[in-house]
């Protein structure tokens, strides 16, 4: 990390979805980063939290450095939009590192419509609470003036093998999206259960998709800040699966890894690391960077904004102002 390209940044990290896998190995990569002294595991298992917390802990002879754990739940809007009230109490410090990592394809009750605010459960559990979790920091004075923020995004929001090309079009049509009450031209609803062994979830594309503008467009409008989406590519260790049948959720991540269509979990941290810690293109505040090779998701990043496969779909601020638009219909 001597490289100038490199910015060591602040002092307070929180991590989403930090108790295992890709967010546990981000605490740690993150926790030896200069000038960071308190990570924060936000989670939603208590129990599994603090075995997080001590495991990491014990990972550091300076006794300087803290790790805090604070509970939330994604899928819960209440609790995401209370965060700032919780964090003052327990924290009470401005977050420098933000990695919005918690989220997944959802089990069968994917498409549940969570109350108060009417979105999927699998909506909820990938953006709104995050989008939550942001407002609630900012109105509390809780994100540091040049906060850093990475959303961890994902290729399937172009449309890769079993995932359908996400058909976003303004904010109507994107809020429907976020109600499942969209239909496309056979009449399915967004969100079904595809490929053997029930593989996951067709609406988790959508969701990275409609994230990836929210971000983009929530960049613009924080100009001091770097926020960004980032994809971790075909990543083994992550939760992302989970809920998702044996065959997805097991066997598949182990294979793509064999057979060079994935790769190992430290290189997917890799990326979100870049996000964070990297001041040059792709990895610049409003980007959604991810694969060049879009299938299989590996190897060299681009920014999706202006990558022709994707057709520059990431890259138009009036459907980044249209996701923007959607997803605060159902915000606080």
């Amino acid at each position: 990390m001597d490289d100038p390209a490199f910015d060591v940044g602040g002092g307070v990290a929180l991590i989403t979805g930090a108790n295992q896998g890709l967010g546990f190995e981000m605490a740690k990569r993150i926790a030896h980063m200069p000038r960071v002294n308190k990570v924060v595991l936000a989670c939603r298992n208590e129990q599994r939290a603090n075995e997080a917390r001590e495991k990491l802990q014990g990972l550091f002879a300076d006794t300087s450095f803290e790790v805090v754990v604070v509970l939330v739940d994604t899928e819960d809007t209440t609790s995401c939009r209370d965060f700032g009230a919780k964090w003052t109490a327990i924290v009470n410090a401005p977050v420098d590192l933000f990695l919005m990592n918690a989220g997944g394809m959802g089990g069968r009750d994917a498409s549940d419509i969570m109350q108060p605010s009417g979105s999927t459960r699998i909506f909820a559990m990938n953006v709104l609470g995050h989008a939550e979790m942001f407002d609630a920091l900012f109105r509390a004075n809780m994100l540091s003036p040049k906060c850093k923020v990475v959303y961890v995004g994902s290729e399937v929001a172009v449309g890769m093998g079993p995932f359908p090309k996400p058909d976003l079009r303004d904010a109507d049509n994107i809020a429907a999206h976020i109600s499942n009450t969209y239909n496309d031209p056979t009449g399915a609803t967004a969100i079904k259960w595809i490929g053997p062994g029930n593989m996951g979830q067709s609406g988790y594309g959508t969701c990275k998709a409609i994230a990836a503008l929210y971000f983009s467009a929530l960049a613009r409008r924080h100009p001091s800040m770097k926020i960004l989406t980032v994809s971790p590519g075909g990543t083994r260790g992550t939760n992302a699966h989970a809920k998702s049948g044996w065959f997805f959720g097991n066997l598949i991540p182990f294979m793509m890894v064999a057979f060079g269509v994935g790769h190992p979990l430290a290189k997917g941290a890799e990326r979100l690391q870049y996000g964070f810690f990297v001041n040059e293109d792709p990895y610049v505040s409003g980007a959604f960077v991810a694969s060049k090779a879009i299938a299989p998701p590996v190897g060299k990043c681009v920014d999706y904004r202006s990558f022709k496969k994707t057709g520059n779909v990431f890259g138009d601020e009036k459907l980044q102002d249209a996701a923007y638009e959607a997803v605060r219909r159902f915000m606080r």
